[in-house]
């Protein structure tokens, strides 16, 4: 089955060489390959530029919208621009081996239908990258496909190599491109395992070259990155208003001890300023409304 490659970028230029030429590389070619580049300012769109591959589709966005916006508009540029039956999706700090696609594929035909496949996410040091491990689901677990391979059934994952059949993006629509950041891949990823079994494919491998291997806590977090945590809260509350009574109160309760923790905890670095986020993104979420947008070609 032909296979579309995606990727979005944003001012790392040197990961994202890796990325590609790793995509290159694959032991089974992809057909087409698309970029998303967010509007990067290190010289991100001169490299691409000059490529002149006629199957490499670049995008220049003219601002930054976050990676919620670059897949939204990665996979309508995929939907409208070939007709490849498959999506390959990975943020650009995603380094494939070179059995990656290969192993997917595979996978892709034991099981016959699946709404997507997630690769093994390792960190540099070959542990489990702890941002991109995915959410199993536990009646399952011990789910194989027809004997060729044990394949766990998933309920979320990341978008750092992913795989979605084209029929299902045009099914469930496209990703919320206002998200900006977190909770946009998990979100998506949730809709489709709704509509069809999506399974974790353990030998399909790439590394994920993030600068640390650690969660996301904004209790912890002393970086200065922590307007951010902004698109956290204000997601998670819009989706918990989404879901039924006992999810939506669980998710309350989750976002309402984050934020006891960090007004009462000990040690706490800029807890004002972490207060402040925190509870400017619980009041956007009650109003923050966006629509999902369903896209078809003939």
């Amino acid at each position: 089955m032909k296979t579309t490659a995606l990727v979005v970028t944003f001012n790392r230029l040197k990961l994202l060489e890796e990325c590609l030429a790793a995509i290159d590389f694959q032991t089974t070619p992809v057909d087409h390959v698309i970029v998303i580049d967010n509007h990067s300012t290190d010289g991100t769109k001169e490299f691409l530029d000059q490529i002149t591959n006629p199957n490499f589709k670049v995008i220049h966005m003219a601002q930054n919208r976050g990676g919620s916006a670059g897949f939204y508009r990665g996979m309508q540029e995929f939907i409208n621009s070939n007709s490849d039956e498959l999506l390959w999706l990975m943020d650009d700090d995603t380094i494939p081996e070179t059995d990656t696609l290969q192993k997917l594929l595979e996978a892709g035909q034991n099981i016959y239908e699946f709404g997507f496949l997630a690769s093994n996410v390792r960190w540099t040091d070959g542990s489990p990258a702890l941002m991109n491990i995915p959410v199993v689901d536990p009646l399952d677990w011990n789910q194989t496909a027809n004997g060729k391979g044990f394949y766990p059934v998933i309920k979320s994952a990341s978008f750092v190599s992913l795989m979605i059949p084209r029929e299902v993006i045009q099914q469930v629509g496209l990703p919320y491109k206002e998200f900006f950041i977190w909770g946009d891949d998990a979100e998506y990823t949730a809709r489709i395992s709704k509509e069809h079994t999506s399974y974790f494919v353990p030998n399909s491998i790439v590394i994920h070259k993030m600068k640390q291997n650690t969660g996301v806590d904004i209790v912890s977090d002393n970086s200065d990155r922590l307007d951010r945590y902004f698109y956290s809260f204000r997601n998670r509350m819009f989706l918990a208003r989404k879901r039924h009574i006992k999810f939506r109160l669980k998710s309350y309760a989750g976002m309402s001890w984050e934020l006891l923790r960090v007004a009462c905890g000990p040690g706490v670095h800029k807890r004002a300023k972490k207060i402040k986020i925190i509870t400017r993104g619980m009041v956007s979420g009650r109003f923050f409304n966006p629509k999902i947008t369903y896209i078809h070609r003939n």
